[in-house]
């Protein structure tokens, strides 16, 4: 039986971790959730998920800032991080780019379209990820 996809779900808000975690879940994730980007880091060496979604307005970590702890050269495995706001896709693009997250999903209230983002934001670098969970095996 293929491991699922681990994905660690990083949000203050407890109705958005709800929310995502369930609509994950039903699409076959094995979800790992986090209300407090602080403690995340052990959270991501510890637990090793292929995927941190990753909200961006948090109290005292912003996920920017978490990315720039865990992101690409500063954890191994490194998870592909998303990072996770209702803001504008074009800003939020931009500073997925600018802190080193592998992309970003924009938060939506439809769930269909939650899940289409979600998947179309890994889609890139799911041949990365087939790969990692094959070493971890």
């Amino acid at each position: 039986m293929a491991e699922k996809l681990r994905v660690m779900v990083v949000d203050d808000d407890a109705t958005t971790l709800e929310v995502t975690s369930a609509l994950l879940e039903e699409r076959g994730y094995e979800v790992l959730k986090r209300e407090s980007a602080i403690g995340t880091t052990l959270a991501i060496l510890r637990d090793r998920p292929h995927v941190v979604l990753l909200d961006i307005q948090m109290p005292g970590l912003s996920g920017d800032k978490l990315v720039e702890l865990v992101g690409p050269g500063k954890s191994r495995p490194t998870p592909v991080i998303l990072l996770h706001s209702a803001a504008p896709r074009h800003e939020l693009e931009a500073l997925a780019k600018r802190c080193g997250a592998a992309g970003a999903v924009e938060k939506t209230g439809d769930p269909l379209e939650f899940i289409r983002r979600f998947e179309q934001a890994i889609g890139a670098h799911r041949r990365n990820l087939d790969t990692a969970r094959q070493r971890r095996r």
